[in-house]
C-alpha cells in the first residue's frame, strides 16, 4: 500500500506532462498550473519516492534513470486509464501508431483505413526508425513500424510485409521491358538516391560497389515521393521499395540480386493485446 500512496494519480499525471516538456514552464501552462505549484508537487513526488527524478543539463532538464522509468509508468497508466474509460463506454481504446512518412502511405495505409473503420480512435506520429523505437520504448506510441532490421529483443515484434527493391525507370527506357533486372544492369545508370546517411542509401552503394557497377548521382532527395517524382520529371532512375507506386510515364522492375526490405511492427509487452487486436486490421495483404 506504500507503494500506492507515493504514487498518487495527480502527482503521476503531473509528471507525465513534466517528463514530455522537460521544462517546468511548459508543464505548468499545460497543466494550468502555477509553476511553483508544479515544481512543489514534483519535489513532493522526489522525496516521497527517494530518488531524483530529473537533473539539470546545460540550460535544460533531463531525466534521470529513475525519472525515465516513471514516466513509462507514468504513460502506461495513463493508456491503461483510456482504455478502461473506452470500454466503459463500450468503445475501442485509442492507439497510437510511429512509422515514417514512406511507411505510412505505403505500407500502413490500408490497414490505418481499415482500423479506423472499426471507429477505434487512431493517433500517428511520423518519426524514423530510431525515434520510432524510442517512443515505443518509452512508452510515447503503442505500436511502431520500422524498416529493415528486426527491432531489439527488449521490444515484441512482427513482420508485417516484405517488399523486392525495384528499379524506377522511364517507360519507354529499355530495362523497363525486362521482368527482372540484377544490380549490373544499372551500370552507367544515373540515379535520384536518398542522402548519404540513409540505410536504403548506404545499402545501394554497397551493392552497386561490390558488383563493380560505375553509377552517377542524378539527385539527392529525402522519401520515396521525392525519389521517384525527380524520376518522374527526368532527371534519372531510381531504386525503391516495392511498396511504392510508381507515377504514370514509369515503370518499377523487380531487381533479383539486392535484398528484400522487411518491416515490422514492434510494442512494449505491456501493451500487447492491444498491438495483437490492431494487427489484425494494420497488417497488408501482402505480408509475410
Amino acid at each position: 500500500m506504500l507503494g500506492r500512496d507515493l504514487l498518487e494519480a495527480d502527482a503521476v499525471r503531473a509528471f507525465e506532462v513534466f517528463a514530455e516538456h522537460r521544462s517546468f514552464t511548459a508543464a505548468a501552462a499545460a497543466l494550468h498550473l502555477s509553476q511553483p505549484s508544479l515544481h512543489a508537487k514534483i519535489g513532493r513526488l522526489q522525496t516521497a519516492l527517494g530518488v531524483p527524478l530529473y537533473e539539470r543539463h546545460g540550460r535544460g532538464l533531463r531525466l534521470t534513470v529513475a525519472g525515465e522509468r516513471l514516466a513509462v509508468f507514468a504513460r502506461d497508466a495513463g493508456r491503461r486509464a483510456d482504455d478502461l474509460v473506452a470500454q466503459l463506454h463500450a468503445g475501442a481504446a485509442p492507439i497510437t501508431l510511429a512509422a515514417g512518412r514512406g511507411t505510412f502511405r505505403w505500407v500502413v495505409s490500408d490497414g490505418l483505413r481499415r482500423l479506423g473503420a472499426t471507429g477505434r480512435p487512431v493517433r500517428v506520429r511520423t518519426a524514423d526508425r530510431e525515434a520510432a523505437l524510442g517512443a515505443v520504448t518509452s512508452g510515447q506510441v503503442d505500436v511502431a513500424v520500422v524498416a529493415h532490421d528486426r527491432p531489439p529483443p527488449t521490444l515484441e515484434s512482427r513482420q508485417v510485409a516484405v517488399y523486392p527493391q525495384t528499379l524506377v525507370v522511364a517507360r519507354r527506357h529499355p530495362l523497363a521491358r525486362r521482368e527482372s533486372v540484377r544490380v549490373v544492369d544499372l551500370d552507367g545508370l544515373a540515379l535520384v538516391v536518398p542522402p548519404p546517411e540513409r540505410v536504403h542509401r548506404r545499402t545501394l552503394e554497397r551493392a552497386l560497389g561490390d558488383a563493380g557497377v560505375s553509377w552517377q548521382v542524378a539527385a539527392e532527395v529525402d522519401g520515396w515521393d521525392l525519389l521517384v517524382h525527380f524520376a518522374a520529371i527526368g532527371l534519372g532512375a531510381t531504386v525503391v521499395n516495392g511498396c511504392v507506386q510508381p507515377p504514370r510515364g514509369l515503370v518499377a522492375v523487380p531487381i533479383e540480386d539486392l535484398p528484400v526490405v522487411r518491416y515490422w511492427a514492434a510494442w512494449r509487452p505491456e501493451r500487447g493485446a492491444l498491438a495483437e487486436d490492431v494487427l489484425q486490421h494494420l497488417v497488408p495483404a501482402q505480408a509475410t
